[in-house]
């Protein structure tokens, strides 16, 4: 359906006799404003620098549910359902939820 509306006027539409034009309506060209050489000037501001980022171990998924399960109770099945699901999220997307 997108495809028949945008190529409808290529195909059977011509600059001249276009469904728009014969409505009535006028294309209007728009004229950006100039700059001007106020726009352009500079400020000062005070800005710190980034530190530099921590440089910190990666933990696996793996490594974090095996962490995480211990953690559950060994009756607490909602628990480790959890924790199987945040380690299924962290393999798909990259980061532990």
């Amino acid at each position: 359906m997108l495809a028949i509306f945008l190529a409808w006027p290529m195909v059977f539409g011509s600059e001249q006799s276009s469904a728009v034009r014969a409505a009535g309506a006028k294309v209007a060209a728009v004229a950006a404003p100039a700059a001007s050489a106020a726009d352009g000037r500079l400020v000062k501001t005070a800005v710190k620098p980034a530190g530099a980022p921590q440089a910190k171990a990666l933990e696996s998924c793996f490594k974090r549910y095996e962490r995480e399960y211990a953690r559950c109770n060994a009756i607490d099945s909602s628990c480790r359902m959890k924790v199987a699901d945040q380690w299924d999220l962290c393999e798909a997307t990259g980061f532990w939820p």
